[in-house]
């Protein structure tokens, strides 16, 4: 499988639901997306408590001086539903048709995919600076990255 299905698969496995009902799988989330944005050369990666007791994801790749900086954002949790009603288990990602099904894949998990796979893409000298911003807390009101 190629590494995006990996990321997404791994990312989907994750019950980061933002009503607090998986603490653990939050955590777990927390800590392979700093794994997996370092893995791709995201310096000082680091996750920072929040107001709303979630969690920030944040981290750096330094362009030439004077490069305009670009900022890649997503959230790493997910809005809280039945686990009945799929026609595959949610916190699997499976492929149906040519597309990627699971709890989160598109919103906002895919796009935490598609930020390690450009970043793998643009190697060690990328020509702006990349800042990375991953909330924990969009699916509550994102009050905790207001406040931090």
């Amino acid at each position: 499988m190629p590494q995006a299905w990996e990321d997404l698969s791994r990312a989907v496995s994750f019950r980061s639901v933002a009503d607090g009902s998986e603490p653990e799988d939050c955590e777990r989330m927390v800590e392979w997306t700093v794994e997996a944005f370092s893995a791709v050369g995201v310096r000082d990666v680091r996750a920072h408590e929040t107001a709303d007791g979630s969690k920030t994801v944040t981290g750096r790749i330094p362009g030439p001086p004077g490069a305009p900086t670009v900022l890649l954002y997503f959230h790493h949790d997910v809005q809280p539903a039945p686990d009945e009603g799929w026609e595959s288990p949610p916190w699997e990602l499976t492929e149906r048709n040519g597309r990627w099904y699971g709890r989160g894949a598109a919103d906002c998990k895919g796009s935490l995919a598609a930020h390690l796979t450009a970043l793998r893409a643009l190697g060690d000298d990328p020509p702006v600076t990349i800042k990375i911003v991953g909330e924990g807390s969009e699916e509550q009101g994102t009050g905790g990255l207001e406040k931090f």
